[in-house]
């Protein structure tokens, strides 16, 4: 007796994923990280941190309890500024903008700047 083949696959061309996929070389980085090191007091809590992540890409970031996930993506709207003692060495440039230069609208960084924890 013949069975016929069932395939439950994902429709790549109905979810615009047909076309073939940029390398991040080729994608315009929306946040540029070029070193950043966190200190919460004397104890560093992220040393050297160097990244890009892409413009209009979901980007996940996963490791195991207390490693600086969630310590990272407040650096990226700057939630990080209302622990006591929490000190930012570095860079974060949001479309080439340094977020921690002088002067910056904190308010107006986190209305453009969300994040979803899980």
């Amino acid at each position: 007796m013949q069975h016929e083949a069932h395939t439950h696959g994902i429709n790549m061309s109905a979810l615009g994923r047909d076309k073939q996929s940029l390398s991040l070389e080729q994608e315009t980085v929306a946040i540029e990280v070029p070193g950043l090191s966190l200190f919460y007091g004397d104890k560093q809590a992220l040393y050297d941190v160097s990244m890009n992540i892409p413009k209009q890409r979901v980007t996940a970031f996963i490791g195991p309890s207390g490693c600086g996930k969630s310590t990272l993506l407040r650096t990226f709207n700057r939630m990080n500024d209302l622990v006591d003692g929490c000190r930012v060495e570095g860079a974060i440039n949001l479309y080439g903008n340094n977020i921690y230069r002088k002067g910056e609208d904190v308010a107006e960084l986190r209305r453009r700047v969300g994040m979803v924890f899980q």
